[in-house]
């Protein structure tokens, strides 16, 4: 199996390995294709496994089911446009777009191989949204190894999650393996406490936490108060919470990857600066 639609010549191929690999977490994806693009299961199959072709109309709607990102629905376009050429001159055209295209996505995958840290212009990406950093560890909980499942998970737009999945690969926090599933990458980022990134970080969370108090009760956790105490106690309460985290991080790091979870802790003073 090919990594990417971007190994592909031929678009059928490409469009069966990807359903074959969606259907291994729900059946039916022909079925659901076909109703999402418009027309009869009967009509995917003789296109996948006979003479008919798609449409450029179905294309577009394929690319959205499959929640491609513009540079994969370009390249499912163009295989199409190829394949249902009637000359050569205009199969070399099209082949000729096929190929610049795929050179692009190479030096892209060339230089990912040298990045292992983000860049300040990466980092301004990764932390303009919660989505970014939720994306990032939730491609390693069973049914987020895709577009889809990562969309049904948050309940974020699909076509959202494939911009997101592939901005993730590009800068190598994610990667995507032989079944087309998306994997933890090899690239790490780390906020320093003095970095200009670190309060869009918290405000990132915190306002996921307010958003979660309108759900309904469940198992969440949701404590504020506002204390007096000594500044030799609170010197003291810092150190609990302190050891607190480092007692998560513990738990987290032999913790079986399940379910996503945010916790965010603050302790501070309320005297004015």
């Amino acid at each position: 199996m090919k990594n990417s639609i971007f190994e592909h010549q031929d678009y059928k191929e490409y469009l069966r390995e990807a359903l074959t690999a969606r259907s291994e977490a729900k059946r039916g994806e022909r079925s659901r294709l076909a109703a999402f693009v418009g027309c009869h299961t009967a009509y995917v199959s003789q296109v996948l496994n006979g003479n008919a072709h798609f449409s450029l109309e179905q294309a577009e709607r394929i690319n959205r089911f499959l929640g491609h990102t513009k540079e994969q629905s370009l390249c499912l376009i163009l295989l199409i446009q190829y394949a249902r050429a009637g000359t050569k001159t205009l199969k070399d055209l099209f082949q000729e777009q096929l190929q610049a295209l795929r050179e692009k996505q190479f030096v892209l995958k060339n230089r990912l191989e040298f990045k292992k840290t983000l860049t300040r212009e990466d980092q301004a990406i990764f932390y303009s949204s919660w989505h970014y950093g939720a994306i990032h560890v939730l491609v390693s909980v069973p049914g987020c190894h895709t577009e889809r499942g990562m969309s049904e998970y948050l309940g974020v737009p699909v076509e959202r999650i494939a911009e997101i999945l592939q901005f993730l690969v590009s800068v190598g926090l994610v990667a995507r393996t032989q079944d087309g599933h998306y994997t933890i990458g090899t690239s790490h980022i780390h906020l320093e406490h003095d970095s200009p990134m670190i309060s869009k970080h918290h405000i990132n969370w915190r306002l996921q936490a307010i958003q979660s108090l309108d759900r309904p009760p469940g198992k969440d956790l949701h404590y504020s108060s506002v204390i007096t105490a000594s500044r030799a106690d609170a010197d003291v309460i810092r150190e609990i919470l302190v050891k607190a985290i480092e007692n998560v991080r513990a738990v987290v790091k032999k913790s079986e990857d399940q379910e996503g979870f945010c916790y965010a802790i603050d302790f501070f003073g309320l005297r004015g600066r």
